[in-house]
């Protein structure tokens, strides 16, 4: 008696396969460098504040409420606490999906491009816009013809 087992990694790849996983991984080689430059820009631009964050500028309501930390509160917001980072773990998490075979769920297109959209539609001018190219990389690789072949053999 044996067991068979079918992968999908390990099934020979077709051109649409491999346009899939090329448009896949520059999905995720622009999502790093997207995420990368807000960090370095911003970086620069709050480095004087890291110190007063570290401290605890901002523990507490008060701190929060209080007028004067708004401009401080603004900057944190913009790079710490912003999605720079998961952008770049989504990135490279894209990207070796793609390098590995494996197919990246439909949903991320869709939900990544609804979250530039209004952030860019909320913030503008802003980088935002930037984020419309892994977007459509990751639907186009979605697209009936480029996933034709992706299926176990």
């Amino acid at each position: 008696m044996s067991i068979e087992t079918v992968s999908t990694v390990t099934a020979p790849a077709s051109g649409d396969t491999n346009r899939a996983r090329s448009l896949n991984l520059w999905a995720g080689r622009t999502s790093v460098a997207i995420g990368v430059l807000h960090i370095a820009a911003f970086t620069a631009k709050t480095w004087p504040r890291w110190g007063d964050w570290i401290g605890g500028s901002l523990h507490g309501r008060a701190a929060i409420k209080d007028p004067a930390n708004a401009a401080s509160m603004a900057e944190f917001w913009a790079l710490p606490g912003s999605f720079a980072v998961p952008l770049v773990l989504l990135g490279l998490l894209v990207a070796r999906m793609a390098r590995t075979g494996q197919e990246v769920p439909r949903y991320l297109g869709w939900t990544v491009g609804a979250w530039v959209l209004v952030g860019a539609w909320i913030l503008e001018p802003s980088g935002f816009p930037l984020g419309l190219v892994p977007t459509a990389l990751l639907l186009l690789a979605q697209r009936p013809s480029a996933r034709r072949g992706s299926e176990a053999v």
